[in-house]
């Protein structure tokens, strides 16, 4: 009796500690980050076209966006993969995400398995990052890319950078184009306040000018009126009194004869 007690004691307390490790932690899920899945996407988009256009900012790049893109960088000769998207941020979650465009070049190209150049950029075309892979055909891509956003205006567009990157890619010149850009255009917003500081600057000459001149005719005027008065005071002023004549002396009346 004593014995089938302790056997089943024993057996409770080794199903409680093999049922133990189920409870020892929170249940993580089993599904993929939404980083990953947003990779994911990219790539599957990137296996059936060579662009991958983000459709989040819908009135900075229009419906054809993709096609027009695809005919630009065709110009390079070379496969080329060209995805316009948003930074990312890595969530605390998910420590594997990209951070930035920058780790999401060698992610694509790991995932996608495919030799080109690849082309990560925002849709404003300010921020990206070009690297190329493989190839027998070498292109300069790296420094092109810097060269383009160097030589346009901040607000030039996406298309307009990618434009200037194929064209500096193709010169032969991005190494030295990137060493010494030319001098940045000025944005709109800067032309707006030159313009505005020009329009100050203009008015206040202006307005110094003319208080100048009303302040040498008013001088000129007040001069006038104080040298007109004192002239005035000098007329009527009488003269300084001189020393007064003796009044003639009388001769004596005559006498008359002796008589």
């Amino acid at each position: 009796m004593r014995r089938g007690w302790f056997v089943l004691v024993i057996g409770g307390l080794l199903a409680c500690c093999t049922a133990a490790p189920a409870f020892a932690g929170p249940v993580r899920p089993t599904g993929p980050p939404a980083a990953q899945t947003r990779i994911g996407a990219i790539v599957a988009q990137l296996e059936r076209d060579h662009v991958y256009v983000t459709d989040q900012v819908p009135r900075a790049l229009p419906p054809g966006t993709a096609g027009e893109i695809k005919a630009l960088v065709g110009r390079l000769g070379v496969p080329t993969y060209v995805v316009v998207t948003s930074p990312a941020r890595r969530s605390d979650d998910d420590t594997h995400a990209p951070s930035d465009l920058e780790s999401l070049v060698p992610v694509l190209h790991d995932r996608l398995g495919k030799d080109g150049v690849y082309v990560v950029v925002d849709p404003r075309g300010t921020l990206g990052e070009v690297q190329q892979f493989g190839g027998t055909r070498r292109i300069d891509v790296e420094d092109a890319y810097e060269a383009a956003t160097s030589e346009l205006p901040y607000e030039a567009g996406l298309m307009k950078v990618l434009d200037r990157f194929v064209d500096i890619a193709l010169s032969g010149q991005a190494k030295e184009r990137a060493l010494h850009p030319s001098p940045r255009p000025k944005s709109a917003v800067r032309r707006e306040l030159d313009a505005y500081d020009r329009g100050n600057h203009e008015a206040s000459v202006k307005n110094n000018t003319a208080l100048g001149v009303g302040s040498g005719l008013g001088g000129l005027i007040v001069l006038g009126l104080l040298v007109g008065r004192r002239v005035r005071r000098g007329r009527r002023r009488p003269a300084p009194p001189g020393k007064k004549k003796p009044p003639p002396k009388k001769k004596p009346a005559k006498q008359g004869g002796k008589r």
